[in-house]
């Protein structure tokens, strides 16, 4: 699909052209610089306009795991999406591509913990094996990921969402918690996948 000019994204959104730039760089929109313009993605435009915040501040993203770990389980989808909008922050995304020979690596680096439908597997939903995988790291490691993977941010074809958090949620588990690749999957506009990975934690 072609890349969106911040025109085209204001007019898909409702917005000014400003707010389009705060979104770029808050992370909601993923867009690449040439020159002056931007190209934006427009599977991240989809995302957005499904998890699009209600008016109000954005929680923190220490009130944002605070809240996602406290919360009951959603009754639905819809509580789900709720969820994924309140809690939108609590990570630092990247979309990044990693050669698939050092792909294997991923899964047992103790810096990672596996989220979205890698998660979602190991936790018993029933879903396809995804060619993209969620992973999460601390700030502190997020430097040292990128060079050891080689990360190219500016893929065409990223297979990695990199989150990056303060802390990552105390556990020994290698894997994020049910709920946390329920929200994944829903910023990656996977509603069946997360409908399907809200059934097996309700």
């Amino acid at each position: 699909m072609a890349q969106l000019s911040v025109d085209q994204a204001a007019d898909a959104l409702g917005v000014s052209h400003v707010q389009v730039g705060r979104l770029i760089d808050a992370g909601e929109l993923d867009a690449k610089r040439f020159g002056r313009s931007w190209a934006i993605d427009p599977d991240s435009l989809h995302r957005y306009r499904i998890l699009r915040p209600r008016r109000g501040r954005p929680l923190s993203e220490r009130a944002a795991w605070q809240r996602v770990l406290e919360a009951e389980p959603p009754a639905d989808i819809d509580q789900a999406i709720d969820l994924a909008r309140l809690a939108r922050r609590r990570s630092r995304n990247g979309r990044v591509r990693i050669l698939p020979a050092l792909g294997a690596r991923i899964v047992d680096d103790p810096r990672v913990r596996h989220g979205g439908a890698h998660a979602a597997i190991h936790h018993g939903a029933g879903i396809g094996r995804p060619d993209q995988r969620d992973v999460y790291i601390c700030a502190g490691d997020a430097d040292s990921f990128h060079s050891d993977y080689r990360a190219d941010p500016n893929a065409d074809d990223p297979n990695v969402v990199v989150r990056v958090v303060d802390d990552l949620i105390d556990g020994d588990d290698q894997f994020m918690p049910p709920i946390v690749a329920v929200l994944d999957l829903l910023d990656a506009a996977d509603t069946r996948a997360a409908a399907e990975a809200l059934r097996v934690i309700r």
